[in-house]
């Protein structure tokens, strides 16, 4: 039974309410057409109600877990315009977890439940900045840490971060961190502890 869906008394399945894919509060709306539907008809058919209020407690089971862990929902246009609090965690989670692959946008703003146009909007009021310039942040301190805590070549560790070459590692390493990869590299394990 899907959600826009009305048990008759004869057992019959109407449909009722219709909403669209994108609302956010869709299967809310639609349990408290069940519930009010339970209402209605407690005191000529309880068994009928009783099969409404069932409909409804499974519903809202299938969106509890699809909430994140803190049971906050996915921002919409009216909140604040910021990232929630679960969004922040699954988003860097995600870009951390792919950062040797290519990152799309869709695919980061799939991870909030947000459109790819408002969840960019939302990413930056959060993070006060892009999301492509966030992913090469990431990716430096990545590589960052691979080149401190191995001897790997400069092209390895590129790809292993998402680059392209080392020519395009070189590039961006450069802009974020404004010195060359492997001067970086020279500076910093003299400072790193031996093993």
């Amino acid at each position: 039974m899907t959600a826009t869906q009305m048990i008759h008394e004869d057992g019959r399945v109407h449909r009722r309410n219709q909403f669209s894919d994108d609302s956010a509060d869709m299967p809310l709306r639609a349990v408290t057409d069940f519930l009010d539907s339970a209402l209605q008809m407690w005191e000529e058919n309880p068994i009928q109600a009783k099969l409404q209020v069932k409909a409804a407690t499974a519903m809202l089971r299938d969106y509890s877990d699809d909430l994140p862990a803190d049971g906050s929902r996915a921002a919409t246009q009216s909140d604040t315009g910021v990232l929630a609090v679960w969004q922040i965690r699954k988003v860097k989670a995600f870009i951390d977890s792919s950062l040797d692959s290519t990152i799309r946008l869709p695919d980061c703003a799939s991870q909030a439940r947000l459109s790819a146009s408002y969840f960019s909007y939302a990413f930056k009021a959060t993070f006060g900045t892009t999301v492509r310039h966030y992913i090469r942040c990431r990716r430096v301190a990545r590589a960052q840490q691979l080149m401190v805590s191995s001897n790997g070549p400069l092209s390895e560790i590129a790809l292993a971060c998402g680059f392209a070459d080392q020519a395009h590692y070189s590039r961006v390493f450069r802009d974020v961190v404004g010195l060359s990869p492997s001067i970086w590299r020279r500076r910093n394990m003299r400072l790193a502890p031996d093993e």
